[in-house]
C-alpha cells in the first residue's frame, strides 16, 4: 500500500497468530507516571540498560541477502569475534549445510551477529515479496541458518529505537504530534506484549502487518522521535485479579468507519474491559476508506481461496454456491461470522476476519459490509472502514489530536478504563 496510514490493518496480516485474544502475557509491576512530562532526548546510542531489546524479523526467510556497514563493524559468532574492519562493502550472505556463509570472510556454524560501532546502522539489501528492498537498521543484525537451507534476518535493537522506525510507517508524516504520541504508547505496549509472549522463539515481532510496520532507521522522522521521547517507557495497562496491573494487547487499525468493536467478536477468547465494548467514533470521516465502493468477487475466486487455506474443513469444499453474513457484532453491525455453502449443500462457518484474509485483505478493506449474490459473483456493498476495527482508530486519533486532545487522552478514549504507567 502506498499510504502510510492505510498500512495499519492489524488482524489482516496476522489473523492466524491472533485467533486467541492475548490480553496479557505477564503481570508486572509498573510505576506511576506523568506521561506528558518532557524528557531529556535520548537517541538509540544513548539508551540505558533499562530499555528492553526487541527482536524484529526482517522480511521472509531467504536464500541470499547482501549487507554493508559504512563505518567500523564487527562480526561475532558463538565463539566470539569472527572479523571486524573500518568499513564493510556490500557482502553477499548465504546458507550452506547449516552454516552461514559470510561472503569470502567466513563460513560459520550457527547464527552470527553483525553490528556497526556506536550507532552506525547495518545496511541490508533483500528481496521481499518479489521486490528488491534496501534499508538501514540500528542495533545488531542477527543472521541465522534455517532448517530448510535459508537464512533468517533478525534486527535486535532497543525498544524505543524500534518505535521510531514504526511510527513513521504507521502514520502520515504530516499528522499531529499528539496522534504520534498516542500511537507511540499503543505500539510500545503492543510490542511488549508480543515480546513477553515469544520469549522461547527467535524473534518477537515481524516488520510487516503481521505485527507492526517497521522500516528501520531510514524511515525515522523528527516527529516520530519527539513522540517516542515524550512517552518514553509508557505502556497501557488494566487491572486483573488481585488489583495488579497487566499489559493490554493494544490492537489498533486505520479506520473504524463509525464505531470500534469489541475484541472478542473479532478475535474470540476472553476480552479485557478496555477492549470489551467498542467506542463510538465518527472522527475518521476524512479517511479515504471511511466508505469504500462495492467490491465484486467471483465465486471461483472465493472457492480457490478457501481450498488453498490448508484448513481441512475448507479444502474439502466444492464450488461455492452462496456466501452470506451469518452473524454481526457491535452497534455497527460489522460482520462477525460468514457462512459459505458449496453447490452440494455443504456449509462452513468462518470468522469474518479470517474469511477476509483468505479472499484477500487488499481486496476487502474491512468486515463492515453487506453481501449481495450476483450469480457467479458476490458483491460486498455498503463497505465502511479499514482494518479489523478493534482499539485505536488512527484516523480518529489524528482528528482528536488536531482538535486539542493530548496523546494520553486519545489512548484513554479508545481503550476505556485503561491505566497508563511506565513499564521501564
Amino acid at each position: 500500500m502506498t499510504k502510510p496510514a492505510t498500512r495499519a490493518v492489524h488482524g489482516a496480516g496476522a489473523w492466524m497468530a491472533r485467533m486467541v485474544l492475548m490480553a496479557s502475557v505477564a503481570v508486572v509491576s509498573f510505576s506511576g507516571c506523568s506521561c506528558e512530562r518532557p524528557r531529556r532526548p535520548r537517541r538509540a546510542d544513548r539508551m540505558g540498560a533499562e530499555v528492553p531489546r526487541v527482536r524484529v524479523k526482517l522480511g521472509r526467510d531467504t536464500r541470499s541477502v547482501a549487507v554493508a556497514v559504512k563505518g567500523p563493524w564487527r562480526l561475532v559468532g558463538r565463539e566470539g569475534e569472527i572479523a571486524s574492519g573500518k568499513r564493510l562493502d556490500w557482502t553477499q550472505v548465504t546458507a550452506a549445510g547449516g552454516n552461514v556463509v559470510f561472503g569470502r570472510i567466513a563460513t560459520v556454524n550457527g547464527p552470527v551477529e553483525l553490528a556497526g560501532a556506536g550507532d552506525v546502522p547495518v545496511r541490508v539489501s533483500q528481496a521481499v515479496g518479489g521486490k528488491a528492498r534496501r534499508r538501514r537498521y540500528r542495533g545488531t543484525l542477527r543472521i541465522s541458518p534455517t532448517h530448510n537451507g535459508a537464512i533468517r534476518l533478525i534486527n535486535v535493537l532497543p525498544m524505543e529505537a524500534y518505535l521510531a522506525g514504526v511510527l513513521a510507517n504507521e502514520l502520515y508524516p504530516s499528522w499531529h504530534v499528539e496522534a504520534y504520541k498516542a500511537q507511540a504508547i499503543v505500539a510500545r505496549t503492543y510490542a511488549l506484549v508480543d515480546r513477553n509472549a515469544r520469549r522461547r522463539y527467535d524473534y518477537d515481532v515481524q516488520d510487516s502487518q503481521g505485527s507492526q510496520v517497521y522500516g528501520g532507521a531510514g524511515t525515522e522522522t523528527a516527529t516520530a522521535w519527539e513522540a517516542v521521547e515524550a512517552t518514553w517507557g509508557v505502556a497501557a495497562t488494566y487491572r486483573v485479579a488481585g488489583g495488579k496491573r497487566a499489559l493490554l494487547k493494544t490492537y489498533y487499525h486505520s479506520t473504524c468507519g463509525g464505531d470500534t468493536v469489541a475484541a472478542g467478536g473479532v478475535f474470540g477468547g476472553s476480552t479485557p474491559a478496555p477492549l470489551a465494548g467498542g467506542t463510538k467514533c465518527t472522527y475518521c470521516r476524512k479517511s479515504p476508506k471511511y466508505r469504500w465502493p462495492t467490491v465484486v468477487l467471483t465465486k471461483r475466486h472465493v472457492t480457490g481461496a478457501l481450498q488453498r487455506s490448508g484448513s481441512a474443513s475448507l479444502t474439502q469444499l466444492g464450488p461455492v454456491w452462496r456466501v452470506e453474513v451469518a452473524a454481526r457484532t457491535g452497534r455497527s453491525g460489522r460482520a462477525e461470522r460468514i457462512r459459505v455453502v458449496d453447490t452440494a449443500g455443504k456449509s462452513v462457518l468462518l470468522r469474518s476476519g479470517y474469511w477476509r484474509i483468505l479472499v484477500g485483505a487488499s481486496k476487502v478493506p474491512s468486515t463492515w459490509f453487506d453481501i449481495e449474490d450476483r450469480g457467479d459473483r458476490i458483491a460486498l456493498t455498503g463497505g465502511r472502514g479499514y482494518g479489523h476495527g478493534v482499539g485505536l482508530c488512527q484516523w480518529g486519533a489524528q482528528y482528536l489530536a488536531a482538535h486539542g486532545k493530548r496523546g494520553e487522552e486519545i489512548v484513554r478514549y479508545y481503550y476505556p478504563g485503561v491505566e497508563l504507567a511506565r513499564a521501564y
